[in-house]
């Protein structure tokens, strides 16, 4: 199980590096500055090369390998289950708040109506109390004009 992640590990590392403009790839010295010469250094060990695999191939060796062992498939179930139940719970505390922020707006806005229904209630009640009175001071000066007349 261990090989065949180091496998897998090995695979991406060697891809990435056989990537144009990729940081594994030795910088070219400037023309101006001569190379030096190459000193004699043992030779690394030899690496058995790594066969290029897409990302298909390289998903489903990871798939196979994290299937191999139940106890790392069920962990990684329960992590993504977390994430999922979190990002719910998340979404429902998220809701709450708007659905909280919202009643207060409903409220503020039945008691503005209300405000503006009782000040056009004072409003119409002042308005008639001012036609009561002109009325009567209509009465009274139809009253006086009708006993000059006579």
């Amino acid at each position: 199980m261990k090989k065949l992640i180091l496998l897998v590990i090995l695979g991406l590392a060697g891809s990435a590096a056989a990537q144009p403009g990729s940081a594994a790839q030795p910088v070219a010295q400037p023309a101006a500055q001569p190379a030096p010469p190459p000193a004699e250094q043992p030779a690394p060990p030899a690496v058995p090369p790594v066969p290029k695999a897409s990302a298909e191939e390289l998903r489903k060796t990871c798939a196979d390998a994290m299937n191999a062992d139940p106890a790392f498939a069920k962990s990684i179930v329960e992590t993504v289950d977390k994430q999922i139940d979190q990002k719910t719970i998340d979404a429902h505390n998220a809701a709450a708040a708007q659905i909280a922020e919202n009643e207060r707006h409903v409220i503020y806005a039945y008691a503005a109506m209300w405000i503006l229904a009782a000040a056009f209630v004072v409003f119409l009640w002042w308005r008639q109390q001012a036609l009561k009175a002109e009325l009567a001071q209509l009465r009274r000066d139809l009253d006086a004009a009708a006993k000059e007349s006579k």
